[in-house]
């Protein structure tokens, strides 16, 4: 939001990351960020994937202690990486409640973010966030820039992963924010790759300001090797003048 200092206008141009499924690969995502001075937030399951296969290698409590101790957020996501809107009550706060607790038991200090496993929640996992104390919840929904959000449904730029516009579409879908899914359909997805994407929307906020989020899964990276694609994007947004970096935490 543009505001006026001394005279002049003052853009707000934030970039923040977050990283979710507590790989031990996101050792080396923090050591990109550091290396770049850009922040993250990572989601750590405390059990890992527990009710459904996944390819995720759950990181030890001495590695998360590790990231947290280099100054990187730690968030909640869950307890076991449950489905929560199909959770009952009992479950759901076991799930939500029971991570926060266990995350700051484990870490000595306050957990305030939460991400939603697959990204999925409704009005009552957002209430029960609220009812544990939680400042936030991040969801999966792409290609927002702008800043006034509700934090509970806290929404992310681009997604480290090669999507097809139809999966953009119908990502845009489950929200449906008519000014976003024009803003793809005219311009952003025009882009040849999630890479290209990443540049041009990052690019936008340099210009009108807004927030950029970069959200992945390490061991998605690893699996699908894109190192080298991740190193250039964060190159290309790293220290920018006029630029903030944040964690997704207040």
């Amino acid at each position: 939001v543009p505001v006026m200092v001394s005279g002049k206008t003052s853009i707000t141009r934030i970039v923040t990351t977050s990283w979710d499924d507590g790989d031990s690969c996101d050792l080396r995502i923090a050591e990109m960020l550091a290396a770049r001075q850009l922040a993250g937030t990572f989601y750590v399951p405390v059990k890992g994937h527990v009710f459904e296969p996944h390819r995720a290698c759950l990181m030890s409590l001495k590695e998360l202690r590790q990231l947290s101790a280099q100054g990187f957020e730690i968030g909640a996501h869950g307890v076991s990486h449950h489905n929560l809107p199909a959770c009952n009550d009992k479950r759901l706060i076991a799930e939500v409640d029971g991570s926060k607790k266990r995350m700051e038991d484990d870490l000595g200090k306050s957990v305030s973010m939460f991400a939603y496993p697959r990204g999925r929640h409704n009005g009552r996992v957002i209430a029960c966030l609220k009812q544990a104390g939680f400042a936030g919840g991040r969801t999966t929904a792409m290609l927002a820039r702008a800043l006034n959000f509700d934090p509970f449904r806290m929404p992310t730029s681009v997604h480290v992963y090669p999507h097809s516009r139809f999966e953009y579409f119908k990502n845009l879908a489950r929200v449906w924010d008519v000014r976003r899914t024009k803003a793809y359909a005219t311009h952003f997805g025009l882009a040849k790759n999630w890479v290209e994407l990443a540049k041009i929307l990052f690019d936008s906020i340099l210009q009108t300001g807004g927030l950029w989020h970069l959200y992945g899964h390490s061991w998605e990276i690893e699996e699908l090797d894109l190192w080298d694609e991740l190193k250039a994007v964060l190159d290309y947004v790293s220290n920018r003048p006029g630029v903030v970096n944040l964690a997704n935490g207040p």
